[in-house]
């Protein structure tokens, strides 16, 4: 997430571009009530959503490149790609990936190992019981 509404990371294209999406989804979905709240939500709260969402644009993202700024370990950089799951036009897949050997590859090690210091070892994956 962005720290502030001025921060580095561009928050005004970012959110932008997060609203074009939100305004396909109501389209897509006009009964949606669920949808309804949160987008009444982010216009009563964000004077930047609600420009942006006043503005009217639709967007279908596919693919592209997103930056956040994590409070412990700073700036993360990914690549996205939305997939559409076949069979049901309601269900996407949205997969974020970084770089290999980056620094935001080495963040999210970093954030990885203190969450798995605090619930303890994994589980074993292996099936147990009669014939395994």
């Amino acid at each position: 997430m962005c720290a502030g509404r001025s921060g580095p990371c561009g928050r005004s294209p970012a959110g932008g571009a997060l609203a074009r999406p939100l305004r396909l989804e109501a389209g897509r979905c006009p009964g949606d009530r669920r949808l309804a709240d949160l987008i009444g939500e982010l216009t009563l709260n964000s004077p930047e959503f609600s420009t942006w969402w006043n503005d009217h644009r639709v967007l279908r993202h596919t693919h592209g490149t997103a930056h956040y700024r994590h409070p412990l370990v700073g700036d993360l950089h990914f690549s996205y790609e939305f997939m559409q799951l076949p069979g049901d036009d309601n269900q996407t897949l949205c997969v974020y990936l970084p770089q290999p050997d980056t620094t935001t590859a080495q963040s999210l090690s970093i954030l990885s190992s203190w969450n798995a210091s605090t619930t303890g070892t994994a589980p074993d994956p292996r099936p147990t019981g009669p014939g395994n």
